[in-house]
C-alpha cells in the first residue's frame, strides 16, 4: 500500500500560500538587528554615551580592529595561547588567594643550579606570599 500523506501536505501548503497572496498579505516589518539605544527627552549625547559604553563592554571595537587587517595563522595561535595562559594564571592566582590551592615548588639544590632557576623559584615564592596575604572569599 502506498503512502499518500505527502500529497495532502503539499496541497495544504500550496493553498495556504495562495490564501496569503489573495488577502493583501503584508509580511511583518523587519526589526533592526543589533544593539539599539532609545533617546529620551532629546538627550542624544547621553544616548551616545550609553551606546559607546555598551559597545565597549561587548568588545565590538576590538573585534572590528582585529578584522581590519589579515592576521597570520601563527599570530592568531600565539594570541590565543597567550590569552589561555593569562586565563589559567588568573584562575591560579584566585585559587591561591582563596587558599584552595598551593603550587608545588622544588627547592632542592639540583633544580636551582642556574641564576634563572633561582630567580624563577624566588618569583614564585614572592607571588604566593603576595597572594596569600590578600585573602579573597
Amino acid at each position: 500500500m502506498k503512502n499518500n500523506n505527502w500529497k495532502k501536505n503539499t496541497v495544504d501548503r500550496f493553498n495556504t500560500d495562495k490564501k496569503r497572496q489573495q488577502k493583501d498579505y503584508k509580511p511583518k516589518e523587519e526589526k533592526m538587528k543589533g544593539t539599539s539605544i532609545s533617546v529620551w527627552n532629546g538627550d542624544v549625547n547621553g544616548a551616545l554615551r550609553k551606546l559607546k559604553k555598551i559597545l565597549e563592554r561587548a568588545d565590538r571595537q576590538k573585534e572590528l580592529s582585529k578584522r581590519e587587517f589579515y592576521e597570520k595563522p601563527s599570530a592568531k595561535r600565539k594570541r590565543k595561547k597567550d590569552a589561555a595562559v593569562k586565563r589559567t594564571k588568573k584562575a591560579e592566582d584566585l585559587a591561591i588567594a582563596k587558599g584552595e590551592w598551593m603550587p608545588y615548588t622544588d627547592h632542592s639544590s639540583k633544580s636551582m643550579k642556574g641564576k634563572r632557576e633561582r630567580r624563577k623559584v624566588f618569583m614564585q615564592k614572592e607571588r604566593i606570599r603576595r597572594l596569600s596575604s590578600r585573602r579573597v572569599k
